[in-house]
């Protein structure tokens, strides 16, 4: 009798099952064919705002959701023009794959995060007390770019750019505080070479690229393979016109120049969320993600392991506003509320001198390296750099301030748990904090 009720019982689990796998396979399919109808009208607005041109790819689970390419001129000869297999350049997002490498050469036992740079470097100042973390993390005190340097960074060798390393000021003492520091991922660039006796490029190319079949991503220097074919041309918004910037600046370095399209680096994405890199690339939310981009360029990457969704967006147009979608992006594949893009028609208001002489003075923007002076001035404040007047901003409400009614950029006047002021600029849809100086 035992048995036959066992029998029974799995019988009855069995015909559930089946009864159950088509109606679960169809409420996962209708909720992907949703997510994907989401983003494509979010994308759509914003293109149609003259707010992206680009390419977005999105996964749910093993399911494709959107891989699709949006462009401002449908005209396949514009040098905007970009497909889903254009490649972009990729900038900053290189420094998660030099984090994954050196937790790659830590699981192997051939370097560990926590040596420090005099390993490497013996002459290097303060590096004894400087770990590879802290270097990775942006708080080794290092200056975000070079300071003193005169000639074009481009030119620079691998030599040359540790020899100007040594010569920066350290803006405090490593580990005590935070500062976004391209000099330090630099520093991690050589170690990485030292230890794989190959430039850095070269390395990610054997260690990533090939492996995973990242086919259409490399670098611009210091590899041996050209796959470069379909590389998407940067652009910014001039005077109100579109106007193509070089992709490659005097002003950047070589030893990282990679680009690659939005196929290649979900490949990426899908890799390092496995074990046993997961455990030690994602942040405390389950969250691994990298932003980069310079003059007419923006990329991201985004995956969330609890949730089983990937993202990446590469846009070669800077104007997007770009925090701001990658937060309604989070939101849209979580299911969470988030606004589709719409025009802004900002109205403007008078304030008396006394609200506006609250917040006069000049601040620092350290991600910019860059102090603005506010004055008060017609019922509103005005902008100074460099001694220079740069714009005035009419007020919105008693703390928020703009320039164009009809652009999400503004500046939001808050007060600390001191009462001292510091000002969030909202730019290209990334949130720049400024700090009222002495």
């Amino acid at each position: 009798m035992k048995s036959f009720v066992s029998l029974l019982l799995v019988c009855t689990l069995l015909i559930s099952c089946k009864q159950n796998a088509p109606e679960n396979a169809d409420a996962t399919a209708n909720e992907s064919d949703t997510l994907a109808v989401q983003l494509d009208t979010y994308f759509n607005a914003l293109t149609e705002l003259d707010e992206f041109n680009g390419v977005i790819l999105a996964t749910r689970g093993d399911s494709l959701l959107l891989a699709k390419a949006y462009n401002l001129n449908e005209d396949p000869g514009s040098s905007t023009y970009v497909t889903a297999e254009s490649q972009f350049d990729i900038h900053s997002v290189t420094k998660l794959m030099a984090r994954y490498l050196l937790v790659k050469l830590e699981l192997e036992e051939k370097a560990s995060r926590k040596q420090t740079l005099d390993e490497f470097l013996p002459d290097f100042p303060m590096g004894d007390q400087i770990t590879l973390e802290m270097l990775l993390d942006h708080v080794s005190g290092l200056p975000r770019d070079f300071e003193g340097y005169e000639g074009d960074a481009l030119d620079m060798t691998p030599e040359e750019i540790v020899f100007w390393a040594q010569q920066q000021e350290f803006l405090f003492t490593p580990g005590t505080d935070y500062q976004y520091s391209n000099v330090g991922y630099e520093m991690v660039y050589y170690v990485l070479e030292a230890i794989s006796g190959k430039p850095f490029a070269q390395y990610l190319q054997n260690e990533i690229f090939e492996p995973l079949g990242m086919e259409d991503t490399g670098s611009h220097f210091y590899t041996q393979q050209d796959n470069l074919r379909r590389l998407a041309k940067n652009h910014q918004l001039v005077s109100d016109s579109l106007v193509q910037v070089p992709n490659i600046l005097p002003e950047e370095l070589r030893t990282s120049r990679i680009y690659s399209t939005a196929h290649d680096l979900n490949l990426f994405l899908d890799h390092v969320k496995q074990e046993p890199y997961v455990s030690l690339l994602r942040d405390e939310s389950g969250i691994i993600e990298k932003n980069g981009g310079s003059d007419g360029i923006r990329a991201q990457i985004y995956t969330d392991v609890a949730a089983d969704f990937n993202f990446v967006l590469l846009a070669n147009y800077d104007e997007m506003p770009f925090q701001r979608t990658i937060v309604d992006m989070v939101a849209l594949l979580n299911g969470d509320p988030y606004q589709v893009p719409k025009a802004i028609n900002r109205t403007g208001i008078t304030l008396p001198d006394e609200i506006l002489e609250q917040y006069e003075g000049t601040y620092y923007f350290a991600d910019m390296d860059i102090p603005l002076e506010f004055k008060a001035a017609s019922g509103g404040l005005e902008v100074f750099q460099d001694g220079e007047s740069i714009g005035i901003l009419q007020a919105e409400s008693d703390s928020v301030f703009f320039e164009d009614p009809k652009a999400a950029e503004s500046f939001e006047f808050l007060q600390d748990e001191d009462g001292a002021y510091f000002v969030m600029m909202g730019w290209k849809g990334i949130k720049l904090k400024g700090v009222l100086e002495n």
